[in-house]
């Protein structure tokens, strides 16, 4: 029959502690031990307590190992881990029933629980249905609850460290101290694959550290493994805890919702155990009322249980331990004089020598990871610092090339200005000169101002005799000549270049510069280039991320797009889209957390930038928080500054950034008690972005 390993006493064992007859060894280490044992009387000093069901008034008594006297580092140390375990009172927990740590071997007595630790009932009856992992998620997070509600930090949630009577989990081994050995953390795969990132990295453990532990039990619970890749290497399991390289491959996707949320990287974006319990017991709304796991646990669960509770039962009433049948080679050989003292001592000095070498060894290798994770950390800041100057560099070349292309349109503009002022003066000349009547004595004076000709023409002069003297067909004939002259002739607009010989006027030596202001070939108008602006703007593609922001008055905070890498702190905005189009501007839709970024150029095509906001926590922006709730995602505020941009409007921060769930029920945002908060949907409704007032 299967049942808790309990080995019989040896001659190094005590027989009694305080009012406790000890029966069997539970559990031993280099530094401690844990024994079965009941009262001299046949009963403790109390009742057993609701985990010890069938166990009768059996107790698991815990004390320290040492060769000669107790240290004091050793007894203080047991002293505090009596006096918290004894300020719990939990259904769910192993409950206190006597102590001494002042004896000469200090002692503490809790009641013995005859059930099976998760870690065995995964390994040997296989994993559970999302209904039962809730069943026995709820009992374990109400011990944290009552845990942290005491000020008592758990720090070794694992599977071994839960066990599963019938009745409800029952979390065991809380405080500084551990079965395996007494006065020191075991790093083995079962240990680490549990551990929080911060604790992996040697950071103190908080409350959110216990959520983390709890969340990859869950995950055990229901695939059969951890929620990280197993190759066997305890330093790559240690590394891939400290960065977060989860593996959540197989986890049923009706409990990603609940054990996603605790495996969170950053601590302060798990949630509470008091969440945690609300949520199991919402989600367990409508089913049959009842506490008992024979409701909830597969056969096979429930009858490795009920092989625990037997074992149980039968200890308390024979308060003896059955030895084992003899094998063969046992019944038929000599059995050796015994030499167990000899024996132990050298096995415990071997043993120590094991723990101080692992020690060692573990230091190394956490100093190894501290020195690499420190030369990332100035790779990084390096880079950045790269990336903040060519930043630097291309908005000061921007801003160059800017000021170069502004002075040239300037001298364009002035050249242009200068040419149509010599047109309007040269148009005006020939109007004057044209508008001078044709007669000989004005012919006379404005012959230098005509244009000669290398072939003489002639001319019909008009006759010395007065035209009153001569007779009536002579005067007939002045009318062809005067109509030669005005109309075919035209010797005012006489061209710069003779159509015969091609030899150049005498314009620029005093004649009418009219004929030669007609016959000039206009100057094309320059096609504009686009400048670094527009070039910075058509630079920008889908996927990049800015450096700008709303800035709280309808503007953005910078004239040129700026490209940061995507997880620098000043990534405020991610690019969704870039369009560059001769037409009407590219829409980009409208939502919460998201903007857009229109740039003209003079060359006809206009850029669109659709932008969407990078939340991060502790980040600020400013939100109506009265009537209608309401506020402007894109726009990036002080969170110190003592003005808003709007009368009414407050200073809001960012305390997390989480994927929408299906359905609100009860806090969505992680809160103290009784501190408001507020929620925006964003990225189209899948996500919200959790603020509270700063």
């Amino acid at each position: 029959m299967a049942g808790a390993r309990v080995q019989a006493l040896g001659a190094d064992d005590p027989a009694v502690l305080g009012p406790y007859r000890l029966i069997g060894r539970l559990a031993s280490g280099g530094m401690g031990r844990i024994y079965l044992a009941r009262s001299e009387g046949g009963q403790g000093p109390e009742e057993p307590g609701p985990g010890a069901e069938g166990a009768g008034g059996l107790v698991a008594v815990k004390t320290l190992l040492a060769e000669g006297d107790v240290s004091d580092v050793d007894r203080r140390r047991f002293a505090r881990e009596v006096t918290l375990a004894q300020r719990v009172d939990s259904a769910h927990t192993a409950r206190v029933r006597d102590a001494d740590p002042g004896a000469e071997r200090p002692w503490m007595a809790i009641d013995y629980i005859a059930a099976p630790p998760l870690s065995e009932l995964v390994r040997t009856c296989g994993v559970l249905p999302a209904s039962a992992v809730r069943w026995a998620a709820a009992g374990t997070a109400e011990a944290l609850v009552t845990l942290h509600r005491e000020g008592i930090v758990h720090r070794d949630v694992k599977p071994q460290n839960v066990l599963l009577p019938l009745d409800g989990p029952r979390l065991i081994d809380f405080g500084i101290s551990h079965a395996s050995d007494l006065t020191r953390t075991s790093l083995t795969l079962g240990t680490i694959a549990f551990t929080s990132p911060e604790q992996a990295r040697g950071e103190p453990s908080t409350a959110a550290s216990d959520v983390y532990s709890l969340g990859a039990t869950l995950f055990l619970l229901a695939t059969g493994r951890p929620p990280y890749r197993a190759d066997g290497d305890t330093l790559r399991l240690l590394t891939r805890v400290q960065r977060g390289e989860l593996d959540l491959g197989g986890l049923p996707k009706e409990l990603v919702p609940t054990i996603r949320p605790c495996l969170a990287t950053d601590p302060a974006q798990r949630p509470t155990p008091a969440d945690l319990l609300g949520r199991f017991r919402a989600d367990q709304a409508g089913m049959p009322a009842t506490h008992s796991g024979s409701r909830w646990l597969p056969p096979r669960w429930t009858a490795l249980i009920g092989e625990y509770a037997a074992q149980g039962r039968d200890l308390a009433r024979t308060n003896r331990i059955e030895p084992e049948a003899p094998t063969v080679d046992q019944r038929t050989s000599v059995v050796p004089p015994p030499n167990t003292t000899r024996m132990y001592t050298e096995e415990r000095e071997a043993h120590l020598r094991r723990l101080r070498e692992r020690e060692r060894v573990l230091r190394e290798r956490e100093r190894a990871a501290e020195e690499h994770e420190r030369a990332e950390r100035e790779r990084a800041e390096k880079r950045a610092a790269r990336e903040r100057q060519r930043a630097a560099e291309e908005h000061e070349r921007a801003e160059r090339e800017r000021a170069e292309k502004r002075a040239a349109r300037e001298r364009q503009r002035a050249a242009e200005e200068h040419e149509r002022a010599e047109r309007e003066r040269a148009a005006r000349r020939a109007r004057a000169s044209s508008a001078r009547p044709p007669s000989s004595s004005s012919s006379s004076a404005s012959a230098p101002r005509r244009t000669p000709t290398p072939t003489p023409t002639p001319t019909p002069t008009t006759p010395t005799t007065p035209v009153a003297k001569k007779s009536s067909g002579s005067g007939w004939l002045l009318i062809p000549v005067l109509f030669f002259v005005l109309v075919i002739w035209r010797p005012w607009e006489s061209s710069g270049t003779d159509s015969t010989t091609g030899s150049t006027s005498s314009t620029a030596s005093g004649g009418s510069a009219y004929g030669s202001t007609a016959r000039q070939t206009p100057t094309p108008t320059p096609t504009p280039t686009p400048d670094a602006t527009d070039l910075a703007f058509r630079a920008v593609r889908s996927g990049d991320c800015l450096n700008v922001y709303d800035d709280g008055h309808g503007r953005w905070s910078a004239s040129v797009p700026i490209r940061v890498g995507c997880d620098s702190a000043n990534a405020y905005v991610y690019v969704t889209s870039a369009t560059s189009t001769s037409g009407s501007p590219y829409d980009c839709g409208s939502g919460n957390g998201r903007g857009e970024w229109h740039h003209s150029a003079d060359d006809g095509f206009d850029t669109t930038l659709c932008l969407s906001r990078q939340f991060r926590k502790g980040q600020c922006f400013p939100a109506d928080l009265k009537g209608s709730v309401q506020a402007d995602l894109m726009v990036v505020w002080n969170c110190n500054s003592d003005r808003v941009p709007l009368a009414g409007y407050s200073i809001v921060q960012i305390t997390g950034y989480f994927r929408a769930p299906k359905s609100y029920s009860g806090q969505i945002c992680p809160s103290d008690a009784g501190q408001p908060y507020w929620y925006w949907k964003v990225d189209g409704d899948k996500n919200i972005v959790c603020t509270r007032q700063s």
